[in-house]
Protein backbone atom coordinates (compact mmCIF):
# COMPACT_ATOMS: atom_id res chain seq x y z
CA UNK A 1 0.00 0.00 0.00
CA UNK A 2 1.33 2.98 -0.81
CA UNK A 3 2.84 5.94 2.00
CA UNK A 4 -0.16 8.53 2.67
CA UNK A 5 1.43 11.55 3.53
CA UNK A 6 -0.17 14.58 5.20
CA UNK A 7 1.17 17.40 4.14
CA UNK A 8 0.51 20.40 7.09
CA UNK A 9 1.13 24.24 6.71
CA UNK A 10 5.02 23.55 7.84
CA UNK A 11 7.00 20.74 5.67
CA UNK A 12 9.51 20.65 8.59
CA UNK A 13 6.71 18.86 10.65
CA UNK A 14 4.89 16.45 8.04
CA UNK A 15 3.78 13.23 9.58
CA UNK A 16 4.19 9.98 8.01
CA UNK A 17 0.58 7.77 8.27
CA UNK A 18 1.48 4.59 9.07
CA UNK A 19 0.23 1.47 6.28
CA UNK A 20 -2.42 -1.03 7.06
CA UNK A 21 -1.22 -4.40 6.04
CA UNK A 22 -3.92 -7.69 5.40
CA UNK A 23 -2.89 -11.11 4.83
CA UNK A 24 -1.47 -13.94 7.04
CA UNK A 25 2.05 -12.90 6.33
CA UNK A 26 2.29 -10.42 8.81
CA UNK A 27 5.10 -7.25 9.22
CA UNK A 28 8.41 -6.34 10.61
CA UNK A 29 7.85 -3.83 13.00
CA UNK A 30 10.96 -1.83 11.15
CA UNK A 31 9.25 -1.19 8.28
CA UNK A 32 6.30 0.13 10.19
CA UNK A 33 6.32 4.18 9.26
CA UNK A 34 6.66 6.87 12.52
CA UNK A 35 3.38 8.25 12.84
CA UNK A 36 4.74 11.56 14.29
CA UNK A 37 6.52 15.01 13.91
CA UNK A 38 10.23 14.56 11.84
CA UNK A 39 12.81 14.34 14.48
CA UNK A 40 16.53 13.38 14.66
CA UNK A 41 18.07 11.68 17.45
CA UNK A 42 21.46 12.46 19.01
CA UNK A 43 23.08 9.44 21.04
CA UNK A 44 26.22 8.59 22.22
CA UNK A 45 29.94 10.13 22.45
CA UNK A 46 31.54 11.18 25.18
CA UNK A 47 29.33 12.09 27.71
CA UNK A 48 27.96 8.27 28.04
CA UNK A 49 24.93 6.70 26.25
CA UNK A 50 22.59 9.81 26.31
CA UNK A 51 20.25 10.62 23.57
CA UNK A 52 18.23 13.32 22.60
CA UNK A 53 15.41 14.42 20.25
CA UNK A 54 15.22 17.24 18.23
CA UNK A 55 12.02 18.57 16.64
CA UNK A 56 12.75 20.08 13.41
CA UNK A 57 9.52 21.80 13.49
CA UNK A 58 9.63 23.59 16.39
CA UNK A 59 13.20 23.74 17.53
CA UNK A 60 12.87 21.78 20.67
CA UNK A 61 14.74 19.36 21.94
CA UNK A 62 14.25 16.26 25.24
CA UNK A 63 16.69 13.88 26.50
CA UNK A 64 15.13 10.85 24.80
CA UNK A 65 16.06 6.89 26.13
CA UNK A 66 20.23 6.06 26.25
CA UNK A 67 21.58 3.76 24.10
CA UNK A 68 22.37 -0.12 25.00
CA UNK A 69 26.10 0.47 24.76
CA UNK A 70 28.13 3.70 25.23
CA UNK A 71 31.24 4.47 23.02
CA UNK A 72 32.78 7.86 21.02
CA UNK A 73 33.22 8.36 17.92
CA UNK A 74 30.37 6.29 16.83
CA UNK A 75 27.85 6.85 12.97
CA UNK A 76 24.64 6.52 12.59
CA UNK A 77 21.77 5.29 9.81
CA UNK A 78 18.25 4.84 9.70
CA UNK A 79 14.95 5.02 8.53
CA UNK A 80 11.38 6.42 8.79
CA UNK A 81 11.24 3.99 12.07
CA UNK A 82 14.66 3.02 13.30
CA UNK A 83 17.73 4.66 13.85
CA UNK A 84 20.72 2.44 14.07
CA UNK A 85 23.85 3.61 16.05
CA UNK A 86 27.15 1.87 15.71
CA UNK A 87 31.05 1.24 16.26
CA UNK A 88 32.92 3.43 17.70
CA UNK A 89 35.76 2.78 20.74
CA UNK A 90 37.50 0.27 18.17
CA UNK A 91 34.22 -2.08 18.21
CA UNK A 92 31.59 -3.58 16.34
CA UNK A 93 28.52 -3.42 18.26
CA UNK A 94 25.13 -1.76 17.78
CA UNK A 95 22.15 0.05 19.15
CA UNK A 96 18.31 0.36 17.52
CA UNK A 97 16.14 3.29 18.65
CA UNK A 98 12.90 3.05 17.96
CA UNK A 99 11.26 6.51 17.03
CA UNK A 100 7.90 6.01 18.24
CA UNK A 101 7.91 4.95 21.26
CA UNK A 102 11.87 6.08 22.33
CA UNK A 103 12.97 2.53 23.19
CA UNK A 104 16.51 1.14 22.68
CA UNK A 105 17.73 -2.81 21.72
CA UNK A 106 20.71 -4.39 20.80
CA UNK A 107 21.24 -4.74 17.34
CA UNK A 108 23.47 -6.82 15.94
CA UNK A 109 27.22 -6.11 15.40
CA UNK A 110 28.86 -4.35 12.48
CA UNK A 111 31.20 -7.01 10.37
CA UNK A 112 33.95 -4.75 10.68
CA UNK A 113 35.48 -3.19 14.00
CA UNK A 114 36.44 0.48 14.61
CA UNK A 115 37.02 4.12 15.45
CA UNK A 116 35.03 7.21 13.41
CA UNK A 117 33.30 5.56 10.85
CA UNK A 118 30.59 6.95 8.64
CA UNK A 119 26.86 5.88 8.12
CA UNK A 120 24.42 6.65 5.40
CA UNK A 121 21.32 4.39 3.65
CA UNK A 122 17.99 4.43 2.44
CA UNK A 123 14.71 3.04 3.64
CA UNK A 124 15.86 -0.29 3.68
CA UNK A 125 19.95 -0.52 4.44
CA UNK A 126 22.47 1.34 6.12
CA UNK A 127 26.45 1.55 5.40
CA UNK A 128 28.36 1.75 7.35
CA UNK A 129 32.34 2.67 6.33
CA UNK A 130 36.15 3.38 6.65
CA UNK A 131 37.34 4.10 10.13
CA UNK A 132 40.24 3.55 12.24
CA UNK A 133 40.89 -0.61 13.98
CA UNK A 134 40.85 -1.36 17.09
CA UNK A 135 44.27 -0.09 18.10
CA UNK A 136 43.17 3.42 15.92
CA UNK A 137 46.21 2.43 13.91
CA UNK A 138 45.23 1.06 10.57
CA UNK A 139 42.78 3.05 8.59
CA UNK A 140 39.93 0.77 7.10
CA UNK A 141 37.85 0.91 3.45
CA UNK A 142 35.61 -1.92 4.77
CA UNK A 143 31.45 -1.29 4.83
CA UNK A 144 29.25 -3.05 6.19
CA UNK A 145 25.65 -3.29 5.00
CA UNK A 146 22.87 -3.07 7.97
CA UNK A 147 19.13 -4.95 6.82
CA UNK A 148 16.72 -2.92 8.80
CA UNK A 149 14.22 -5.27 8.27
CA UNK A 150 15.81 -8.30 9.27
CA UNK A 151 18.50 -6.48 11.49
CA UNK A 152 20.99 -8.86 9.77
CA UNK A 153 24.47 -7.43 8.71
CA UNK A 154 26.81 -8.31 5.85
CA UNK A 155 29.67 -7.36 4.09
CA UNK A 156 30.02 -4.32 1.64
CA UNK A 157 32.13 -2.88 -1.09
CA UNK A 158 35.04 -1.25 0.21
CA UNK A 159 35.55 1.84 -0.26
CA UNK A 160 38.35 3.32 -2.48
CA UNK A 161 40.47 4.85 0.43
CA UNK A 162 41.04 4.07 3.48
CA UNK A 163 40.05 6.54 6.19
CA UNK A 164 39.93 7.18 9.96
CA UNK A 165 36.90 9.55 10.70
CA UNK A 166 34.90 10.26 7.64
CA UNK A 167 31.43 11.74 7.28
CA UNK A 168 28.66 10.25 4.66
CA UNK A 169 25.20 11.86 3.34
CA UNK A 170 23.04 10.64 0.24
CA UNK A 171 20.18 10.07 -0.86
CA UNK A 172 17.42 6.60 -1.52
CA UNK A 173 19.83 5.60 -4.07
CA UNK A 174 23.57 6.66 -3.37
CA UNK A 175 25.46 7.43 -0.18
CA UNK A 176 28.94 10.08 -0.78
CA UNK A 177 31.27 9.01 1.58
CA UNK A 178 34.03 12.18 1.86
CA UNK A 179 37.34 13.25 3.06
CA UNK A 180 38.41 11.43 6.52
CA UNK A 181 42.61 11.17 7.68
CA UNK A 182 44.54 9.11 5.67
CA UNK A 183 46.98 8.40 8.41
CA UNK A 184 48.42 11.61 9.01
CA UNK A 185 47.16 13.52 6.09
CA UNK A 186 43.29 14.71 5.50
CA UNK A 187 42.75 13.87 1.95
CA UNK A 188 39.82 15.77 0.17
CA UNK A 189 38.55 12.08 -1.71
CA UNK A 190 35.01 11.22 -2.18
CA UNK A 191 33.16 7.70 -2.90
CA UNK A 192 29.94 7.25 -4.44
CA UNK A 193 28.36 3.75 -3.49
CA UNK A 194 25.06 2.99 -4.87
CA UNK A 195 23.24 0.75 -2.84
CA UNK A 196 21.28 -0.95 -5.36
CA UNK A 197 24.53 -3.20 -6.91
CA UNK A 198 27.07 -2.20 -3.75
CA UNK A 199 29.53 -0.26 -6.35
CA UNK A 200 31.53 2.32 -5.80
CA UNK A 201 33.06 4.88 -7.82
CA UNK A 202 35.23 8.01 -6.99
CA UNK A 203 33.16 10.99 -6.39
CA UNK A 204 34.08 14.66 -6.61
CA UNK A 205 36.85 15.81 -4.35
CA UNK A 206 35.20 17.81 -1.70
CA UNK A 207 36.56 22.13 -0.83
CA UNK A 208 38.09 21.07 2.33
CA UNK A 209 40.02 17.96 4.20
CA UNK A 210 39.47 17.00 7.35
CA UNK A 211 38.33 14.36 9.94
CA UNK A 212 36.00 13.60 12.53
CA UNK A 213 33.37 15.62 10.95
CA UNK A 214 29.58 15.18 9.80
CA UNK A 215 27.29 15.66 7.04
CA UNK A 216 23.63 15.61 6.04
CA UNK A 217 21.40 16.60 3.53
CA UNK A 218 17.93 16.03 1.31
CA UNK A 219 17.63 14.06 -1.74
CA UNK A 220 19.84 17.26 -3.41
CA UNK A 221 22.40 18.11 -1.66
CA UNK A 222 24.80 16.49 1.08
CA UNK A 223 26.18 18.77 3.45
CA UNK A 224 29.74 18.07 5.13
CA UNK A 225 30.97 20.43 7.75
CA UNK A 226 33.46 20.87 11.00
CA UNK A 227 33.84 24.40 10.99
CA UNK A 228 32.85 25.06 7.27
CA UNK A 229 30.87 23.66 4.84
CA UNK A 230 31.25 21.93 1.74
CA UNK A 231 27.78 21.41 -0.33
CA UNK A 232 27.86 18.38 -2.71
CA UNK A 233 25.32 18.56 -5.23
CA UNK A 234 24.62 14.71 -6.45
CA UNK A 235 23.21 15.39 -9.52
CA UNK A 236 25.62 16.82 -11.07
CA UNK A 237 28.77 15.49 -8.83
CA UNK A 238 29.66 18.61 -8.32
CA UNK A 239 31.03 20.61 -4.78
CA UNK A 240 31.22 23.93 -3.54
CA UNK A 241 32.04 26.02 -0.09
CA UNK A 242 28.77 26.36 1.83
CA UNK A 243 28.95 29.07 4.37
CA UNK A 244 30.56 28.83 8.00
CA UNK A 245 28.48 27.30 10.93
CA UNK A 246 27.27 29.62 13.63
CA UNK A 247 29.51 27.75 16.33
CA UNK A 248 33.29 26.05 15.83
CA UNK A 249 31.96 21.92 15.91
CA UNK A 250 35.48 21.27 15.70
CA UNK A 251 36.32 17.26 16.09
CA UNK A 252 33.22 14.82 16.91
CA UNK A 253 29.85 16.52 15.87
CA UNK A 254 26.89 14.88 14.90
CA UNK A 255 23.93 16.04 12.00
CA UNK A 256 20.50 14.71 11.21
CA UNK A 257 18.28 16.82 8.71
CA UNK A 258 14.90 16.32 6.76
CA UNK A 259 14.01 17.98 3.21
CA UNK A 260 14.18 21.53 4.54
CA UNK A 261 17.10 21.76 7.32
CA UNK A 262 20.49 19.91 8.68
CA UNK A 263 20.64 20.28 12.33
CA UNK A 264 24.53 20.13 13.42
CA UNK A 265 24.92 19.95 16.97
CA UNK A 266 28.16 19.06 19.55
CA UNK A 267 31.52 18.58 19.13
CA UNK A 268 34.78 19.94 20.02
CA UNK A 269 35.28 20.77 24.29
CA UNK A 270 32.13 18.70 24.36
CA UNK A 271 29.33 21.13 23.40
CA UNK A 272 25.65 21.11 23.17
CA UNK A 273 25.37 24.09 20.51
CA UNK A 274 23.60 23.57 17.28
CA UNK A 275 23.41 24.71 14.04
CA UNK A 276 20.47 24.89 11.87
CA UNK A 277 21.41 24.60 8.59
CA UNK A 278 18.35 25.72 5.53
CA UNK A 279 19.45 23.92 2.23
CA UNK A 280 17.06 26.14 0.14
CA UNK A 281 19.09 29.59 0.92
CA UNK A 282 22.41 28.23 2.07
CA UNK A 283 21.95 29.92 5.26
CA UNK A 284 23.46 28.85 8.89
CA UNK A 285 21.53 29.83 12.33
CA UNK A 286 22.33 28.74 15.71
CA UNK A 287 19.37 25.93 17.02
CA UNK A 288 18.15 25.17 20.58
CA UNK A 289 21.18 23.55 22.56
CA UNK A 290 21.02 19.69 22.83
CA UNK A 291 19.95 18.06 26.59
CA UNK A 292 23.94 17.41 26.76
CA UNK A 293 27.18 18.31 25.85
CA UNK A 294 29.42 15.72 23.99
CA UNK A 295 32.06 14.93 21.22
CA UNK A 296 32.29 11.99 19.61
CA UNK A 297 28.51 11.39 18.95
CA UNK A 298 26.19 10.42 15.58
CA UNK A 299 22.37 11.45 14.93
CA UNK A 300 20.26 9.81 12.66
CA UNK A 301 16.66 11.09 11.72
CA UNK A 302 13.26 9.82 10.77
CA UNK A 303 13.32 11.49 7.61
CA UNK A 304 15.14 9.90 4.71
CA UNK A 305 16.22 11.90 1.82
CA UNK A 306 14.55 10.63 -1.50
CA UNK A 307 11.94 8.97 0.37
CA UNK A 308 10.24 10.82 2.51
CA UNK A 309 10.32 13.96 0.46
Amino acid sequence: MPLITIFGADINSLYWASPIFSGSGGSNVNNIIFNGPQEAVFGNGSAGSNTCIYTYSNNTTVAGTNLTYNATYIAASGNSTIGVFGGGNGISTTSIYTYSNNTTKVGTNLTHSGWAMAGVGNSFLGVFGGGGNTSNINYLSDTTIYNYSSNVTSVGTNLTYPSNGPAAAGTSSIGVFGSGWNYSTAVYTTNIYTYSNNSVIVGTNLTFATGDFTATGNSNIGVFAQNTTCIYTYSSNTTTGGPNLTYSAGYGPGSAGNSTIGVFGGGSGAVSTTNIYTYANNTTAAGTNLTYGSYGLAATSSYNPGVNC
